[in-house]
């Protein structure tokens, strides 16, 4: 029996020997008798493709595989044959055929370099293939939280993530620099106030530029990200971070100018914030507070928001702005450009902040979570939470967490409610809960047990870590409250959880009792006259509003159900009706399948909205809130549409449930 390590995963060394007795019972096997041999083989390959040993040990062995019979009688056979197109749907699936691509990704390896010869697949042609396979799966080397991957299991995308780290630490980073500065400008676009996995990519091109020569046009791309993240002017790169504080006071009136002007265009050209831009706005508040401005890039609404409050907003970042915060810089200017500070409650919340009495279990949870080895105080922390969060409310995400309903309700709040949110983040962290009311009863978070979440991934913004955990309980709660009743139990919860605001007409397209879908074709035309400005009597939305969706995958299938936002509705600038909406995802470009994926910027989408034209958006939505007293006539909308859609429908999520449409 292998042994077992103290991590829990079996001992690689034990496990690569029974893995090459099987090969070798494989390679003596004769034809008829392989196929045996060849599923013990994949269950021992499985176990060795959960760690970085087990896989060096398997890759030892690839180039027996063709030979000993590992891919015979299967479509791997012949690597020539190969499509890199097909690769990622293979290894999402999962099972022997995503253990079978892994076994045929290190044969290709081999192939590549040079330890195993194999007709019609010379070595360049299959680095190449891996080059390929590596550029266009980046989510798969550096992962990300959607609902797709929440429901994958864990173990299938380690062995994946570990087998394409092990490909890339042999074919080197620069065969996918293109890749990585494009996937990080594609997640920046969405402007998410969590930015690691961004950074990681970042950090992964910076190594590629080592490896290229300096004249290559990929070297002066990557680079001028780099230098968005780590020091944006010459002076902030010249020395440590200690250096530049220093060097800032030597710098005249003229030369501290072009300094804030370089960083703050930065930050806005990129979305990211250098630690060094910390220092630079400390210094300006107190040296040259006419700098602050160009420093923050701020648009013209901007600029007067900070000069009607410039005491206050200096009070603001000498308290809150340090190196470890830095990326609050960009909320803040974001806060300021849109005019918050004019709203009543923002600047007496956010300096409440300031000065509260944070629950010591608070404290230490906020501290616990940040990425610094000495992170500054909870109230720190807190503040540059709350000014990422008001600035970017649509750059709040879930993280790893099955909690969309907390998200969701988070970024609302900053956006329709943010005197309520700001009241929510005082007493959370005061009290170390939540007290809300669901008709007319009094929910504490404090006195109950469980939400969806059973472990919290803290890698979330701090105001995100401080509201979810309660959030969720109440969330559970209140569905539990409406259990019994007829009907979706978001027609209640909905506008009891978020505020006044949620309109209370409700549209759902499953029948609770059945799990059926009930009335397709009136749920699709009740959708257009509440939200569709021709069929609606052009009414604009006024307040974003939640709306449930089936999330699905590349494939059309079903996922799960998903909360969102629907921001607006609109043209978009090809003169098309769009849905603009919030996904709190953390990366929001998807690929629902049936040609439905989700636009993030190129369709005059704001700051962290999603899209997808009319039709679509409705092909996916199975809950929605309308105003009953301001809803168009349903029985225009065109029964070509309706039938498209309905087809949408009934071909992907929908396609193995019961309908009924009397």
């Amino acid at each position: 029996m292998a042994q077992v390590t103290s991590s829990g995963l079996s001992d690689p060394a034990r496990l690569a020997e029974d893995f090459e007795q099987v090969l070798e019972r494989l390679e003596a096997a004769r034809t008829f008798g392989k196929a045996m041999q060849q599923q013990q083989l994949m269950a021992r390959a499985q176990k060795l493709l959960r760690s970085p040993e087990g896989i060096r040990h398997l890759y030892a062995y690839a180039p027996r595989f063709d030979a000993g019979g590992v891919f015979a009688g299967g479509d791997w056979e012949k690597p020539e044959m190969l499509v890199p197109a097909l690769v990622s749907g293979t290894l999402r699936g999962g099972g022997i055929n995503a253990t079978l691509e892994c076994l045929s990704e290190l044969r290709m390896l081999a192939i590549a370099e040079g330890h195993s010869d194999h007709t019609g697949m010379p070595p360049n042609d299959a680095r190449r293939f891996l080059q390929q396979i590596l550029a266009s799966n980046l989510d798969l080397l550096f992962p990300v939280a959607t609902e797709e991957t929440r429901e994958a299991d864990p173990a299938a995308a380690e062995r994946v993530k570990n087998l394409f780290d092990f490909i890339l630490e042999h074919l080197g980073t620069a065969a996918i620099l293109d890749a990585l500065i494009q996937e990080a400008e594609r997640v920046l676009l969405q402007r998410p106030i969590m930015v690691q996995r961004v950074e990681a990519l970042l950090r992964a091109a910076d190594r590629a530029t080592h490896e290229l020569p300096d004249d290559d046009p990929s070297v002066a791309r990557a680079r001028e990200w780099m230098n968005a993240l780590n020091g944006p002017t010459p002076l902030s790169r010249a020395g440590t971070r200690d250096d530049y504080a220093a060097a800032l006071t030597q710098l005249d009136i003229n030369a501290l100018a072009e300094e804030a002007h370089n960083f703050g265009q930065a930050m806005a050209r990129t979305g990211l914030v250098s630690p060094h831009h910390a220092d630079l706005l400390r210094h300006l508040v107190d040296n040259a507070p006419e700098l602050v401005g160009p420093a923050l890039a701020l648009n013209a609404v901007g600029k007067v928001s900070l000069g009607a409050h410039q005491t206050l907003i200096s009070d603001l970042i000498r308290f809150a702005i340090w190196r470890e915060t830095a990326r609050s810089i960009y909320g803040l200017s974001k806060l300021l450009e849109q005019g918050m500070t004019f709203i009543r409650p923002v600047l007496p919340g956010l300096r409440r902040l300031m000065v509260l009495a944070i629950h010591p279990s608070v404290g230490e949870q906020l501290r616990n979570a940040s990425e610094w080895q000495d992170p500054p105080d909870a109230n720190v922390l807190l503040l540059a939470g709350t000014l990422s969060v008001l600035g970017q409310p649509r750059g709040v995400d879930q993280g790893h967490n099955p909690t969309c309903q907390a998200a969701r309700a988070i970024s609302l709040w900053a956006q329709n409610d943010v005197g309520y949110l700001l009241e929510l983040i005082a007493f959370a962290a005061r009290e170390n809960e939540l007290t809300m009311h669901f008709e007319g009863q009094t929910i504490r978070s404090s006195e109950l047990s469980f939400g969806l979440a059973t472990t919290l991934h803290t890698e979330l913004d701090p105001v995100s870590l401080l509201l979810t955990p309660h959030l969720d309980r109440i969330y559970m709660e209140m569905s539990r409250q409406t259990i019994g009743r007829s009907g979706d139990g978001h027609r209640w919860v909905n506008p009891e959880l978020h505020g006044w605001w949620v309109h209370r007409g409700f549209g759902e397209l499953l029948d609770t009792a059945t799990g059926g879908v009930h009335r397709c074709d009136d749920f699709i035309r009740a959708f257009y006259a509440s939200y569709h400005p021709l069929y609606n009597g052009g009414r604009d939305l006024v307040y974003a509003q939640p709306c449930g969706i089936a999330t699905t995958d590349y494939s059309g299938a079903l996922v799960g159900w998903h909360a969102i936002s629907i921001q607006r509705v609109a043209y978009d600038p090809a003169g098309e009706w769009r849905v603009y909406f919030f996904n709190p995802n953390r990366d929001k470009g998807q690929n629902w399948g049936q040609d439905i994926i989700t636009s993030t910027h190129s369709h005059g989408e704001l700051e962290g909205e999603s899209s997808l034209p009319f039709e679509q958006f409705i092909a996916r939505v199975y809950v929605f809130h309308y105003k009953s007293r301001e809803i168009g006539d349903a029985s225009i909308v065109p029964d070509e549409a309706v039938a498209r859609i309905r087809a949408l429908i009934a071909e992907s999520w929908a396609a193995q449930l019961p309908w009924n449409d009397g």
